[in-house]
């Protein structure tokens, strides 16, 4: 117990996964007084163990199949720890690593290395106890068991520790990637949109001012224009604001805004958007209401840009518990499960933004497309 937690304090300081690994490892030999001790870890990608800290070997790293015929792979499929007197009279043992070195496996423990969860991580493999005058002709006992499952607890911790971590760093660079294409979108819309509207507003009343001298008519003709150009631009800004954070949304709810987005956005390339069922009276947070209503403005600017749909549907009604919105198309539809595979390599995140936004205000996403049936977007919300 004592070297349990003189071990505990040990690893809480050190921040280097595989030294706490290599001192879980190394403390099973010592503690149990076995000859050698392997970790490993389950790759899921390749549907193996590999070794990621081996004592004592003359290999460097080891590959088990996960179905293959191995103590490791065994207890990794069952979860259960062995305790194996005689390896070479159990068929589960594989003696061609010994074969190949030398060695001889007299005795095995092998535990199951777990998450919190009890999901599999990997195993922890303790090989060849050493004999002692109170000990049955050097097996494990389960003393022995005992004390190994607290280590490959430890080991476990750590190993959570590591693919946490691995996720975090994952989710932090899709927050990132998130926000990038936000920006993009949001600087294209105002280069291609705005800034060009007022680059030739410039442009006119320049011309206007020079015709003033001598064509005065000509001139004010030329400011008519300049004027309804800068109402164009007015009006981009405010689809850009709309867009971001709709006033109305704050001010009378999201069935009221998806109203106005339906308004707004209605005839663009030609597509007639319809709020069908838009009856619901349930106001949500602040931050649902603004997350629901950027997964219903993605869906319906998809269904028009990308579907080509010409009628696009909305429904945002009341349910129990929560609140359920519907947008759906007769646009071309598209296979789900390749475009969410393909967005690395795309420029476009629409889809992966729709699915982030539900997931920050922890509502349920489901799109439901198939190519020439086109889409159908479902999102629930709950109160």
């Amino acid at each position: 117990m004592s070297a349990l937690l003189e071990l505990q304090r040990e690893l809480a300081l050190e921040s280097d996964i595989d030294k706490v690994l290599g001192r879980i490892t190394a403390a099973a030999t010592s503690l149990l007084d076995a000859e050698r001790a392997t970790l490993y870890v389950v790759d899921e990608a390749r549907h193996e163990l590999w070794s990621r800290v081996v004592t004592q070997s003359e290999f460097k790293e080891l590959r088990l199949p996960l179905d293959g015929r191995s103590l490791a792979a065994e207890v990794s499929r069952s979860g259960r720890p062995l305790r194996i007197a005689d390896p070479y009279g159990d068929p589960r043992f594989d003696p061609s690593v010994d074969a190949r070195t030398g060695f001889r496996t007299r005795s095995l423990l092998v535990l199951p290395i777990d998450s919190r969860a009890r999901e599999r991580l990997g195993v922890l493999q303790i090989v060849n106890v050493r004999e002692s005058v109170d000990q049955r002709e050097g097996m494990f006992e389960e003393s022995h068991e005992t004390l190994g499952m607290a280590l490959a607890a430890s080991a476990g911790i750590a190993l959570e520790y590591v693919r946490l971590t691995a996720e975090l760093a994952q989710e932090r660079l899709h927050q990132v990637r998130i926000a990038e294409e936000t920006r993009h979108r949001l600087a294209r819309d105002l280069h291609d949109g705005v800034a060009q509207t007022l680059a030739n507003t410039a442009l006119g009343i320049e011309i206007a001012q020079k015709r003033a001298q001598q064509d005065l008519p000509g001139a004010l003709a030329e400011l008519g224009t300049v004027r309804e150009r800068v109402l164009e631009a007015q009006r981009g800004l405010r689809d850009i604001l709309f867009a971001l954070r709709p006033v109305v949304l704050e001010e009378e709810g999201l069935p009221a805004a998806v109203r106005a987005l339906a308004q707004r956005i209605d005839g663009t390339a030609g597509s007639h958007v319809v709020p069908r069922n838009v009856d619901a009276t349930r106001r949500l947070s602040p931050e649902a209401e603004a997350g629901a209503f950027h997964v219903i403005r993605e869906a319906v600017t998809n269904a028009i840009k990308t579907g080509r749909a010409g009628v696009v549907s909305i429904d945002v009604r009341d349910d129990a518990g929560g609140l359920t919105a519907l947008v759906e198309d007769d646009g071309v539809g598209f296979d789900v499960a390749a475009t969410l595979s393909s967005y690395a390599s795309r420029g476009s995140l629409g889809m992966l933004q729709m699915r982030e936004s539900a997931r920050l205000i922890g509502a349920q996403l489901t799109i439901d497309s198939s190519p020439g049936h086109g889409t159908r977007v479902r999102l629930r919300v709950p109160s």
